[in-house]
């Protein structure tokens, strides 16, 4: 299942993954819920948001082209659901995680900090 989510986070589907493995979809969702302790979508949206965080600490695209890169295609919504999860729009993060990224290279410069 985690296997699945990491390979397929943009557009897998429980539904899919139910005929990969031929089990039907109402008991692969009880089965990833009582060994996870996590939905099928929490899993999913879980993938999806840590991928979009390493995306914007490590490359240059914009907001919007994240978003549809990890899956999403409605900007509203991800935006509400990556505030919820980080405490701070996807700009802001991408910002916060720059300014603590300089902060740590210019410490280590000056040999106080080790990373």
């Amino acid at each position: 299942v985690l296997r699945y989510i990491e390979d397929n986070y943009r557009e897998g589907t429980l539904t899919e993954l139910a005929a990969l493995t031929r089990q039907p979809v109402s008991g692969l969702s009880r089965f990833i819920k009582r060994e996870s302790g996590q939905t099928f979508q929490q899993l999913l949206m879980q993938k999806r948001l840590s991928q979009a965080a390493y995306l914007l600490t490590t490359t240059k695209l914009a907001v919007e082209d994240i978003i549809a890169a990890v899956g999403y295609d409605n900007n509203s919504y991800f935006h509400r659901i990556f505030r919820d999860r980080y405490g701070m729009t996807p700009k802001k993060y991408r910002d916060a995680e720059s300014t603590a990224g300089k902060k740590n290279e210019s410490a280590n410069k000056d040999g106080f900090f080790i990373k």
